[in-house]
């Protein structure tokens, strides 16, 4: 009752702007708008400051922090994204662009934008809209920057990249070094998320140095944070513990100093622990939880919780976590129901099993795979590792029929998700299938998992292989880049010393620094004259070669043909060239050619595909080399669409011009070729193979305004694309080949 006479009370009061957030939250939160005990101090005071806000623009910031708060501190996502919405609804009945711009991307950086990923893309797409009619650079900026996080939440790569690149362009036109620098860590998030590690690399470590030129504390860090993750990921462990020590150090000098920040270092090190399977020291872990309950930050300790049972699992040391729980936090595990039902009933699973009671175990399995076969959130490696051990604890019983199945299910799962580390969990369920298919003296099904075994080892063994070149590669990028600010930095020191030399007075000195200088500046005309040149003929190879080629071609005088098991290579032709080119002068033909070739350069590229050659009017390129990556399907697809899309662009303004205009077919494949460089003069790249004779073939079969794909690339993008079956379409010596056309 009184709550009700309070929003009466409002509504005689207030306008309906002022009041419109009280009764929005009064729906979700009833009777708790003013008094929470339960949430930390900083959410209490800005409920407080909020209720006191005398106009929307304090209303709007309070609701943010809140929300930011609530996802951040309390771990709650649906009450954060109700108060972001809050802030927005406020902002719209303002009739104030700049709060409704503020308020977009408040909700982008305070709410789960994976969770609410839809709605993110809204919201940052009508900030955009807003921001290009009001024309605010700073805040279409910092959307851009907001945009490609959300992209990446849910691995949409390739749009993550347009817009953090989008987001450099407007930082660069402003001028402005910090928004420069923070672009550059989103374009390094861009491309890591692509797998494309030294080129992420090169990016962060250009945000970092422009960081600790500017000095700015909060950008530092953020700098810091990005490279110390960035090395744990590829393994560089004593690089990342660096960074973290650099994070430490910024934080400790600040006043006051962040408690909270640091013990988030402390469990980014722990972290660091677990991925080189080093066992947590107990002590740290209940800090670091004991710390989380005092400072009630809900988040720390989930996560806290989380990376110790990671750690604890992981090493089958079930017993020292069932005593942790037991003995030490008791309560935290029966709440543990209510945020985290599935892990729950696992954990009961294990500890009923330990108790002696595997009818209780069995039950608490079953309540769990009722929710893993229920959630649409789960990764397929994690309810692989959950049949694993459900499949473990079922053989320990003694069931070994009901275990296969529950193998089988972790097999099949793992062998559908799309993360490398699928690997680890495929193999110990097919080790697990060949055992006991070999005890039921079925040898078929504990032959082909055998064989499955072997497979699966060589492609881990890959992977490492793998992952070793890439971090070689990160290790000699930096030690390259440290090089060269060390040769700055010495350069800076040399033109000091001479400063001071030249302000000694004495006549002598003066000479010898005139002539010492005299000398400086000859060397130093030539060793830019030498750069230029070397810039040049850089320059002039890499037109001519992909990077990783003119490397091999500087540094052995050769370069070595090399075999891709799967690439995706594109064939493009204007449809009655022939016809159009005895129309045009010679002038006129090669203008025409360049103008549509070169804008066909600039798409291709942003795909990250690589340009083999131009034959006539024909434009071939192949996406997966001549470094090999899992995306090259949809690289070479994404391009594809957008040729079409400039093409059909350029129809239509030449039309309305009475201009004549080309169409143009494309043809896609996906297979095995061979790349190399042939010939001694006037030397080229090119590939090899039926894959890039099937391409042609698909080419030759499509349509004007088309994309017309294999079988084989539809397999790889049926996901991503919409495609329309063609049926089996006949093709010179290939016989008939599965087409579709893409939508």
């Amino acid at each position: 009752m009184q709550h009700l006479l309070h929003i009466r009370t409002k509504l005689r009061n207030n306008s309906l702007v002022a009041l419109f957030p009280v009764l929005f939250i009064s729906l979700f939160f009833p009777g708790k708008i003013f008094s929470q005990p339960d949430l930390p101090d900083t959410i209490v005071s800005l409920w407080g400051r909020y209720r006191n806000a005398g106009n929307d623009s304090m209303r709007v910031v309070y609701l943010s922090k809140l929300a930011f708060f609530y996802n951040d501190y309390v771990e709650d996502k649906n009450k954060a994204d109700s108060l972001a919405d809050a802030a927005i609804r406020v902002a719209e009945l303002s009739l104030r662009p700049d709060l409704l711009l503020f308020a977009y991307n408040s909700y982008l950086e305070s709410t789960s934008n994976d969770d609410f990923f839809q709605k993110s893309i809204a919201y940052a797409n009508q900030a955009l809209q807003k921001c290009r009619i009001t024309n605010n650079m700073e805040m279409r900026w910092r959307t851009c920057r907001n945009l490609a996080q959300v992209y990446l939440s849910k691995y949409i790569v390739a749009n993550a990249l347009s817009a953090s690149s989008d987001a450099f362009l407007i930082a660069n036109a402003l001028k402005n070094n910090n928004m420069i620098a923070e672009s550059y860590l989103c374009i390094g998030n861009s491309h890591e998320f692509k797998n494309q590690m030294v080129e992420a690399y090169q990016n962060y470590f250009i945000a970092t140095d422009m960081a600790e030129k500017i000095g700015d504390r909060a950008l530092l860090e953020k700098c810091y944070r990005q490279m110390s993750k960035f090395y744990s990921d590829n393994k560089l462990f004593d690089d990342a513990i660096e960074f973290n020590q650099k994070r430490s150090t910024i934080i400790l000098k600040a006043k006051p100093i962040d408690s909270v920040a640091l013990m988030w270092i402390n469990l980014d090190l722990q972290f660091i622990e677990v991925r080189q399977h080093i066992g947590l020291n107990v002590k740290n872990v209940k800090e670091i939880i004991d710390f989380a309950i005092r400072k009630r930050h809900n988040r720390m300790k989930a996560w806290e919780f989380a990376l110790y049972r990671k750690s604890l699992l992981e090493s089958d040391e079930v017993v020292m976590l069932y005593n942790f729980y037991k003995n030490s936090y008791p309560d935290e595990f029966e709440k543990l129901f209510y945020t985290d039902t599935e892990m729950y009933y696992r954990l009961k699973a294990y500890f009923t099993e330990l108790e002696k009671k595997p009818d209780s175990a069995s039950y608490y399995f079953r309540k769990a795979e009722q929710l893993v076969v229920g959630s649409s959130g789960m990764s397929g490696i994690y309810k692989s590792n959950f049949y694993i051990r459900y499949g473990q604890f079922l053989v320990r019983q003694g069931h070994n029929r009901e275990a296969i199945e529950k193998f089988t299910r972790s097999y099949k799962l793992g062998e559908e998700d799309a993360f490398f580390g699928k690997f680890e969990y495929m193999l110990t369920a097919s080790r697990h299938l060949e055992k006991l298919y070999r005890e039921l003296g079925d040898y078929k099904n504990a032959w082909h998992y055998a064989s499955m075994n072997l497979w699966i080892s060589d492609s881990i063994n890959t992977i490492t292989k793998n992952d070793r070149i890439m971090a070689e590669a990160v290790k000699r990028e930096r030690s390259l880049k440290e090089i060269g600010a060390e040769r700055d930095r010495q350069k800076i020191r040399q033109g000091k010393n001479e400063r001071n030399m030249m302000a000694g007075g004495v006549v002598f000195f003066i000479i010898v620094s005139l002539l010492v200088y005299r000398n400086y500046r000859s060397q130093k005309r030539l060793n830019a004259l030498l750069d230029e040149s070397k810039r040049q003929s850089d320059h002039l190879l890499l037109n001519i070669l992909p990077h990783e080629t003119a490397e091999e071609l500087k540094a052995t005088g050769k370069a070595s043909a090399k075999r891709y098991d799967e690439v995706t290579v594109m064939f493009t032709d204007f449809k009655d060239f022939t016809q159009a080119s005895e129309r045009m002068s010679a002038e006129e033909l090669v203008a025409e050619i360049n103008f549509y070739f070169t804008e066909f350069d600039t798409i291709i590229s942003r795909h990250n595909i690589e340009k083999i050659k131009i034959i006539g009017d024909s434009y071939m390129c192949a996406g997966g080399l001549p470094v090999a990556n899992e995306t090259h399907a949809y690289d070479v697809v994404a391009a594809a669409k957008e040729l079409q899309k400039f093409m059909m662009a350029q129809q239509k303004e030449r039309n309305s011009q009475g201009r004549s205009c080309f169409e143009l077919r494309i043809g896609i494949h996906t297979g095995p070729v061979v790349a190399g460089v042939v010939g001694l003069k006037k030397f080229a790249f090119d590939i090899w193979g039926d894959t890039v004779n099937t391409a042609s073939r698909m080419e030759n079969a499509g349509e004007p305004n088309k994309v017309n794909i294999s079988g084989e690339t539809h397999e790889k993008i049926k996901d991503r694309f919409k495609c329309i079956y063609r049926g089996k379409i006949a093709a010179k010596h290939k016989g008939e080949i599965d087409m579709y056309f893409v939508e």
